[in-house]
């Protein structure tokens, strides 16, 4: 089956099609690429609607829509509307992998935006296929790692080692003291290289912050909720603070475990930044005063942050002028952009090699100023692709309000390197 992701009269719209029914889309010339008619282009997009990390990308299909349709709104490219077909990869590698395939060999997708934190399960077969990949590095290394040039990711590809070494910025450390952090806990799925990758980057800033690592996890369960052995183990280390990168369902589930074990820690985190969270009882008073690597802030949103937030208020039914967007959400729409940059820089006659040719010539990527840091696309492979300093804004949960911590500012650090853990 495919979805075809569509709007009507303001709503969003699921149609549904057994694959093979319909012909291929055609190109529009013999120089333009799959997926590309005379009137359209054919987007693939995966994420996980399903499975134990849909508590964060439930509705990320909302926010690649809303792109789509702000583009269409405006002529789309080059004349031709953009088409986009989402699958469900249900938090599984596999599911990952079967989806890539299913775009590209029936659904004639000239481009992928992958979306998932398993993003890794297709990764090797849209390289092999030449295909365009849009999304962001919190799945693993390969958005930075040859052969895959044809990825392009919207973060730093902090998370690729190069020389044998992984990269990070000072700010973990320098905010976790700031807040008065000296013994950190730090947890992460088994299953995310990126997810121990990141934990194992702010144990590695904190020593020049003169904070000691005081317990470690990196072989949690995919989406766990049962964090209870280790609140045990972290009050008895005498830990005053935890970190852990984990969706949004395990956030929560451990912010109360900490707190129903009596542990007195300031605890940071990397998803949780969301009306999701804030919005609901339970876990708004599991997750006050706790602290969310945010990225973008929505609590006094810039112009081009403004500006995104007006696209979710227009097409995105079920959002709401209060709502602040989950990493789901505003991720795919700004993965979304980033492919239509592509699409753009590719020519009238876009090609996928035109395409991956082109964008690799960027040098200064930031959504059109949504990213607090630009980012960019030249020197893949290398250490290049990792500026030598890098911002990000922290948040705090105060009530069911969310605070810009660091008085209101981006949290900024320079470059260091890592040795990656072993889990």
């Amino acid at each position: 089956m495919k979805h075809v992701l569509a709007r009507a009269t303001g709503v969003m719209v699921l149609v549904v099609a057994v694959i093979g029914a319909a012909a291929p889309a055609t190109a529009a010339s013999g120089s333009s690429g799959p997926g590309v008619t005379s009137k359209t282009i054919t987007i693939g997009y995966i994420t996980s609607t399903t499975g134990v990390a849909s508590s964060t990308f439930a509705d990320a299909p909302a926010g690649a829509m809303a792109r789509i349709d702000e583009q269409n709104a405006k002529g789309g490219i080059d004349g031709r509307k953009l088409v986009l077909v989402t699958k469900d990869d249900t938090s599984s590698p596999t599911s990952n992998q079967t989806a890539a395939q299913e775009l590209v060999q029936q659904d004639n997708a000239f481009g992928v935006v992958d979306f998932s934190a398993v993003a890794f399960g297709g990764a090797k077969y849209l390289n092999q296929q030449g295909v365009p990949v849009t999304g962001s590095e919190f799945d693993g290394p390969e958005w930075g790692m040859q052969p895959n040039s044809n990825m392009f990711t919207y973060s730093p590809p902090l998370y690729t080692p190069y020389n044998g070494k992984l990269y990070t910025y000072t700010f973990f450390g320098t905010f976790l003291k700031s807040v008065g952090v000296t013994k950190l806990a730090s947890l992460a799925y088994g299953i995310s290289p990126s997810a121990t990758d990141a934990a194992a980057a702010a144990v590695a800033s904190a020593p020049a912050a003169g904070i000691k690592n005081c317990y470690q996890n990196y072989s949690v369960p995919f989406g766990a909720v049962d964090f209870t052995a280790d609140v045990l183990a972290i009050k008895s280390s005498g830990c005053n603070g935890v970190q852990a990168p984990l969706v949004d369902s395990s956030d929560v589930a451990l912010a109360t475990a900490v707190k129903q074990g009596g542990v007195s820690a300031k605890q940071f985190y990397y998803t949780g930044y969301s009306s999701d969270v804030s919005g609901k009882a339970s876990s708004a008073a599991a997750f006050d005063g706790n602290y969310v690597e945010a990225g973008i802030n929505f609590v006094t949103p810039s112009g081009p942050v403004a500006a995104m937030l007006n696209a979710f208020k227009q097409y995105d039914p079920t959002y709401t002028a209060s709502d602040i967007p989950d990493l789901g959400l505003y991720g795919s729409y700004i993965a979304v952009d980033l492919m239509i940059k592509g699409l753009q820089l590719a020519g009238k006659d876009p090609t996928r090699p035109t395409f991956i040719k082109n964008l690799r010539q960027v040098s200064s990527y930031d959504a059109g100023g949504i990213l607090p840091s630009p980012v960019t696309f030249k020197g893949f492979g290398t250490l290049a692709m990792i500026p030598t300093s890098g911002c990000t804004y922290v948040v705090q949960l105060k009530g069911t309000k969310f605070v810009v911590a660091n008085g209101g500012s981006p949290t900024c650090g320079k470059r260091m390197s890592f040795t990656a853990p072993s889990t």
